[in-house]
């Protein structure tokens, strides 16, 4: 399901962090975990599997009458209001009481000092796109892949690596069979859905956020920007769309727009 959330600046206080998708992602997640998660069924699982954790993702906030000061790394929203896209990975006949747990909460910004507050005044919901065997995408967000680095590590790589198809279509993968019950046991995805096929079709923008994550130390993020062609089953283009594509999708990473 998707909502537009819209918001009202209710703090004097304005300026906060440009990379704010850590404290925006920590508010939602505080806001769902309130849920009675008896009321909920995640995609496409029966009606008894017990929900445990939300898998969402969100755009950019979208405010109006902005300032961006780059040397403090900060932005001043002049204005009073604001949207936000919201996509979460739910069966539809949770909408009514999502909208009434998310209606008329607060999120909340850190700045230092002073706190930057908005409250959830009201919530739209965006009636879903037609999900076709080949879909044509735009990143609204920077989609993150990880491969493994010849020193055991992990690194960031671009949609013009070799093996960025591989990787793009081998964790889609990974993360459907993670919350549907019965293909949890499935191994080797590599092997499974031959016919998923994804392919850039734009010029990649690189975009490196860095996270403050409060008392923790400073988290260096790579993604790209871009818009893509995904040949994959409905049911997989439908669960790329409202849970992201890539990693970090509970942090705002790997939304996108069907074009």
């Amino acid at each position: 399901m998707q909502f537009l959330i819209k918001l009202k600046r209710e703090s004097e206080a304005c300026q906060f962090a440009l990379n704010y998708q850590y404290q925006l992602s920590a508010a939602l997640e505080g806001i769902l975990e309130k849920a009675d998660f008896s009321k909920l069924h995640l995609f496409l699982n029966d009606k008894e599997e017990f929900v445990r954790y939300i898998p969402f993702t969100f755009s950019h906030l979208d405010l109006d009458q902005i300032k961006i000061i780059e040397e403090k790394g900060s932005l001043v929203h002049l204005g009073e209001e604001g949207t936000l896209d919201i996509r979460i990975l739910l069966e539809d006949d949770a909408i009514d009481y999502l909208y009434q747990l998310i209606y008329g909460k607060s999120i909340r910004f850190n700045s230092g000092e002073s706190f930057v507050d908005y409250k959830i005044v009201d919530l739209e919901v965006i009636p879903p796109p037609v999900f076709k065997s080949e879909m044509v995408y735009s990143a609204v967000t920077p989609v993150f892949l990880y491969d493994q680095s010849q020193s055991g590590g992990f690194e960031f790589i671009s949609p013009s690596h070799d093996r960025y198809s591989e990787l793009f279509k081998n964790d889609l993968l990974k993360r459907f069979v993670s919350v549907i019950p019965e293909l949890k046991s499935i191994t080797e995805l590599e092997k499974y859905c031959p016919e998923i096929e994804f392919q850039p079709i734009s010029q990649a923008e690189e975009e490196e956020i860095v996270l403050n994550m409060y008392q923790y130390e400073l988290v260096h993020l790579k993604g790209f920007k871009y818009d893509f062609k995904l040949k994959a089953s409905p049911l997989l283009q439908e669960f790329g769309y409202y849970a992201g594509f890539g990693a970090q999708n509970s942090l705002g990473f790997g939304c996108v727009n069907v074009k």
